[in-house]
């Protein structure tokens, strides 16, 4: 063999013949190792995504699925159910509850194709991702409405701004103030919600009066809503919902409150049988964006973060 091997490099042709061996022998291993290290990566990342779409989405459902029997079943299906719509094969995935902590994990055999010249098959890929809800804390394109703090059921029906003569605080009929004062600045805010950011712990300016007339222009605000929304199957970012800030405060006049938290509401006027200086809503869970706060409690508004 020694003298096959000298016999070999002292001649020119077999020089070039074995140069040319090592030299298909590397160009097969770089193409498989090209061709296959595509596959692994693209699979990863679509399992990636997988997770991360199912962690979030089971998360969601978790925190609005009010029933204590079958909220964490729901959610655990829902993610499943996303995981496989984004490509995650089923006998791979994996969901655990924890809380409000959704964690989803999931792998899959990838086969390779140019790699079983040597010998190698598959290669395991796996994907990690966990979600959670937190309460939001701060709101941009609030009402300029308030509620007093209570315990709120989902499509419990609520006054949110009352008529002449039933107010509850003596001139005020839960109006706010919102960038500044008047009847007109009031009907403005309320059909097309505040510009500016209002945070838990903020203190508003109370609008005292009834202003019947500017109240009125909330039926504007609804009249954007052409999807046939209900409080009970509404799109993201219908016109109908109304988020206001509540508070524990008892204002007298031109007063101020202390927001404590934020509540969502469905307005429907007709369904409620408001008067023209009226307001009423079902209260409502929605997702939302914004700054959030991991311990306050969820009420109304929640937001969906990824935290592994």
């Amino acid at each position: 063999m020694r003298n096959f091997f000298s016999r070999l490099i002292k001649d020119q042709k077999g020089m070039s013949f074995f140069i040319v061996c090592v030299g298909i022998t590397a160009l097969f291993g770089m193409t498989a190792l090209v061709t296959d290290f595509g596959r692994i990566s693209l699979a990863r990342q679509r399992l990636v995504n997988a997770a991360d779409s199912a962690a979030m989405a089971g998360a969601r459902d978790l925190c609005f699925i009010s029933d204590p029997l079958t909220r964490e079943l729901e959610a655990r299906q829902r993610a499943i159910d996303v995981a496989k719509a984004n490509g995650a094969p089923e006998e791979g995935i994996t969901v655990n509850i924890e809380n409000y902590k959704v964690s989803v994990d999931a792998e899959q055999d990838v086969n390779l194709i140019m790699s079983r010249l040597f010998g190698v098959t598959q290669r395991n890929v796996k994907a990690h991702a966990a979600a959670t809800v937190e309460s939001v804390k701060s709101y941009l394109g609030i009402a300029p409405l308030s509620i007093k703090d209570q315990t709120l059921e989902y499509g419990q029906m609520v006054t949110l701004k009352f008529g002449s003569p039933n107010s509850d605080t003596p001139g005020n009929f839960g109006a706010l103030a919102l960038n500044g004062r008047g009847s007109m600045n009031y009907e403005y805010n309320l059909i097309n919600g505040s510009q500016e950011t209002v945070t838990i712990g903020d203190v508003l300016e109370t609008e005292p009066g009834n202003m019947s007339g500017p109240t009125e222009g909330i039926d504007e605000r609804l009249s954007r809503c052409t999807d046939g929304c209900t409080f009970d199957n509404f799109r993201p970012g219908c016109p109908k919902i109304l988020v206001i800030p509540m508070h524990l405060d008892d204002p007298q006049g031109r007063d101020t409150i202390k927001v404590t938290g934020f509540a969502a509401f469905f307005v429907d006027r007709e369904a409620t049988l408001c008067q023209t200086d009226e307001i009423k809503g079902y209260f409502v869970q929605m997702a939302s964006t914004g700054s959030t706060d991991s311990n306050k409690p969820i009420v109304s508004l929640y937001d969906a973060k990824l935290v592994e």
